[in-house]
């Protein structure tokens, strides 16, 4: 998506021509579609980073339009703007897994239209100068879970983290273990992308350590795949004779040279259903206990929250 880019759906000719010259004047390229159920097509073509989104399209309703939007892998990360006639409960559409960043109500003064979307466009360049672009980060994730607890929905939450990925770094080096993180992220990124739901929210939360919101029922899913990918492509990140024997050759605690087993990947599956949580670390600190009991096991492994209340 083009970050310097605006495409405004709205039905009202006079309203849509004030933001246009607003924006424009702030240096944006500006696009207009009048009709709801020709915005994906528009916003595709276009290539739009933000799109101001009316409630009220003709063809087809602005939050379906946003449904279509954040379902689309092209389109899931752009910054939407809805406009509304009356306050919309954004809490409520998380719940439903529909994520809108900013809403303005009717009637409301253009430069307050230029304000917010250069509020979105701030938040959408640190998440492309990110580490891993396209992924938000512990604090973005913390505030998205906390809006799901209060709304009371149901969600799945999946913390990852690369096992033996210290001892990799320091055989093949940082930048070696920089590539294996990227493709991580790639992994993720293709595997949630083809999901059928708009509800996907993709952290990095540090180093090699990742996590991924979405609908509670497809957590096990998301999880298991990423695991296959992972396992059946990770040979290709090591030399000849480690791939042949199993591993990379490394000193034990008593000084022992021995053969560690190539890298894998510990999954932790946390479900909102059956544990009333109160707060967002709670989850945290959950999903990092069991990683850290998947670590003392072999291999790659998910592993779900069994408790209860």
């Amino acid at each position: 998506m083009n970050l310097e880019r605006v495409l405004i759906a709205e039905y009202d000719s006079h309203l849509a021509e004030l933001m246009v010259v607003r924006l424009s004047n702030a240096g944006y390229q500006v696009a207009v579609s009048k009709k709801g159920d020709e915005v994906l097509e528009k916003a595709l073509e276009f290539d739009a980073g933000i799109i101001i989104v009316d409630q009220k399209l003709p063809e087809k309703d602005g939050l379906e339009v946003c449904y279509d939007l954040r379902l689309n892998p092209r389109t899931r990360r752009v910054g939407i703007l809805l406009l509304s006639d009356k306050v919309v409960d954004l809490k409520d559409l998380a719940k439903l897994g529909l994520r809108v960043d900013d809403q303005l109500v009717k009637p409301f003064n253009p430069r307050e239209v230029l304000f917010r979307v250069h509020q979105i466009m701030a938040t959408l360049r640190v998440l492309q100068s990110n580490f891993i672009p396209g992924f938000f980060d512990w604090e973005a994730l913390r505030k998205e879970v906390q809006d799901r607890m209060q709304a009371e929905g149901s969600f799945a939450l999946l913390f990852i983290d690369i096992k033996e990925f210290r001892i990799y770094n320091k055989y093949y080096g940082f930048s070696a273990g920089d590539e294996v993180v990227k493709w991580l992220a790639r992994i993720i990124q293709e595997v949630t992308d083809e999901l059928t739901t708009p509800d996907v929210f993709l952290a990095h939360i540090q180093g090699d350590h990742f996590a991924v919101l979405l609908p509670q029922d497809l957590g096990r899913q998301v999880g298991e795949k990423i695991i296959n990918r992972f396992d059946r492509e990770v040979p290709g990140f090591y030399r000849k004779e480690d791939r042949e024997r199993g591993g990379v050759v490394v000193e034990d605690r008593e000084g022992k040279m021995t053969t560690g087993g190539l890298i894998s990947l510990g999954v932790a599956l946390v479900e909102s259903g059956e544990r009333k949580f109160t707060h967002p670390l709670e989850i945290k600190e959950v999903g990092e206990e069991i990683l850290q009991y998947i670590k003392v096991r072999p291999g790659s492994h998910l592993m779900m929250d069994r408790r209860r209340e």
